[in-house]
């Protein structure tokens, strides 16, 4: 139905400030019909030679304040509820969002996300005073047809005759109309997932021009493709606008130079309708200018619905203990895997790659290294240790209480974590009070100092080196007390001095405070310095032999 996700989306706010909103639309197209009725009057009062009546004046002055003031109140009411109901929408699924599982979440088209969250509802942000507009004018009209009726049944019933024969062509047309517009769409999304190669591979593209040159056309038939199709939509779109010009010069024809033929006395209220008639061209045509600016809002909260139903299809979200301030398994003793496994699946749900039977066990306390080639699952396990993905079969027990649906936050409340793909987060989020002596202790630690403070939980600047970077995400995993560290090849993008650091000082210092620690390297100089080495290839995790000197 035409403009079904967007009534349905005004349906969820307050039914009083939609019936209130709705009285004083319907309040403006009534005394809009009156001013008419009011000028028809005072013409003929001229016509006649008669002076205009005081009365008339009076109640023009009237009509035009409650036009104008109800008018003013419905677009301020219905702008102020559309942005509720925005802002509900917006933060009903970036709730689902992060509290998804973060599986289903890569799954997910990111630039779709971006492009619905920001884009979609900022066009119907922008465009809704329109839309009031069309609603006005549709009210309008039908007064109008009702004032119609007052001067002559049969005029009444030949122009609603019309009337509605060009409503029909109008809804007939919709459809085409939806689907050029999420052509569009589809194409805009397209265009800023090409954009996105140009700024995240610009060294790439630099160093192989060929590679920049098909880059370079692809955008170039990405960009001819959207063109094509906002040329076909304004198309559509001049096509409807023609036809509302058509229709207003063949309904006046009608009206002065065919009804006066058939229709006895039709002289007498023919200039009155075929004023009324003139003054329905400006309702018209923005019911007509508004109709495609309508389908595309409609389009692109079908963008922001279809987000939603793919986060609750896969039910990828779940809010148990999701606020829980202390976590379950704070004291934990030991965490063991048992016969853990998980597969990545394409979108027809076929297995791509599996990982595991995982069986592994991790006492508290303890450094555990992880070697492996790449592509070996280290990361998939990281993932499955940290609780971030959930196992297909097999089981994670926590002192024996397995983990589910129901407590896995819980379980991932004792982690922090540096992943090879980190995001440095500008701000301490979540972290109450930072010892500023802890802080510049790290720094220092880090040689960070004169490059980057602390101010108000807000880091003052990222703007640094990879290298610094993750020694920056080192301060801010560290600052947070937590009882099991993983980090993902830390050390991979350090230099000597830093890796001695990592391994002979902090990876220490955290034992000593009777912290766990992961850690996937391939520093075999330092592999002495573990409880238990693993080994992972090709998705199968064993215990490696060559640590025979553990501390």
């Amino acid at each position: 139905m035409l403009g079904s996700h967007v009534i349905g989306l005004l349906k969820t706010g307050s039914s009083q400030t939609l019936k209130y909103a709705a009285i004083v639309t319907c309040l403006a197209g009534l005394s809009n019909v009156v001013l008419i009725a009011l000028i028809n009057i005072a013409a003929e009062q001229t016509s006649l030679m008669e002076p205009v009546s005081t009365k008339s004046r009076i109640l023009f002055l009237i009509g035009f304040a409650i036009f104008f003031l109800s008018i003013r109140s419905s677009l301020f009411v219905a702008n102020h509820f559309l942005q509720q109901r925005l802002g509900e929408l917006r933060l009903r699924i970036m709730n689902k969002i992060r509290l998804s599982q973060l599986r289903a979440l890569e799954s997910l088209n990111q630039s779709q996300i971006y492009s619905a969250l920001a884009k979609e509802g900022d066009y119907l942000s922008q465009n809704f005073p329109m839309l009031v507009s069309a609603i006005q004018s549709v009210i309008s009209l039908i007064f109008c047809l009702l004032y119609i009726a007052y001067l002559s049944i049969p005029a009444f019933l030949v122009i609603t005759s019309i009337t509605i024969f060009a409503l029909f062509y109008f809804w007939s047309s919709r459809q085409s109309l939806n689907l050029a517009l999420l052509d569009v769409n589809q194409h805009e999304q397209s265009l800023f997932e090409s954009i996105g190669h140009f700024l995240k591979g610009h060294k790439e593209i630099r160093l192989n021009r060929v590679k920049s040159n098909a880059l370079y056309q692809q955008f170039l038939e990405i960009g001819d493709q959207l063109e094509a199709s906002i040329v076909k939509v304004g198309g559509q779109w001049v096509s409807l606008l023609m036809f509302t010009n058509a229709f207003l010069y063949v309904l006046l024809g009608i009206v002065v130079f065919v009804l006066p033929f058939f229709l006895q006395g039709f002289s007498d209220v023919i200039y009155k309708i075929a004023a009324t008639a003139i003054f329905s061209v400006g309702p018209f045509t923005t019911i007509t200018i508004t109709l495609p600016i309508f389908s595309r809002a409609n389009a692109e909260l079908d963008e922001i619905y279809n987000l939603e139903k793919s986060l609750d299809s896969n039910s990828t979200y779940k809010q148990s203990n999701s606020n829980t301030a202390e976590p379950l398994f704070k004291n934990f003793e030991k965490i063991a895997l048992h016969n853990v496994t998980f597969g990545y699946r394409n979108a027809a749900g076929e297995v791509t790659f599996a990982s595991g039977p995982f069986n592994m066990q991790i006492n508290r306390g303890d450094i555990i290294f992880i070697r492996g080639g790449n592509g070996s699952g280290k990361s998939t396990l990281m993932k499955l240790v940290s609780g971030l993905y959930l196992p297909e079969e097999g089981i994670i027990e926590v002192d024996d209480i397995a983990i589910s649906d129901i407590n896995a936050q819980s379980y991932r409340e004792i982690f922090s974590c540096i992943f090879t793909d980190f995001h440095l987060f500008d701000n301490l989020y979540g972290v109450d009070k930072v010892s500023a002596n802890r802080f510049s202790e790290l720094v220092e630690l880090m040689e960070l100092t004169g490059k980057v403070n602390l101010e108000n939980n807000r880091f003052s600047t990222l703007k640094l080196s990879h290298g610094q970077r993750k020694r920056l995400a080192m301060i801010a995993s560290l600052l947070v007390d937590k009882d099991i560290y993983i980090f993902d090849e830390w050390a991979a993008d350090q230099d000597a001095h830093f890796r001695k650091v990592f391994y002979q000082q902090i990876l220490p210092e955290l034992k000593s405070r009777n912290k766990t620690i992961i850690a996937v390297t391939h520093d075999e100089q330092y592999w002495h310095l573990c409880d238990t080495l693993y080994t992972l290839d090709l998705g199968v995790l064993s215990v490696d032999p060559s640590n025979p000197n553990p501390i």
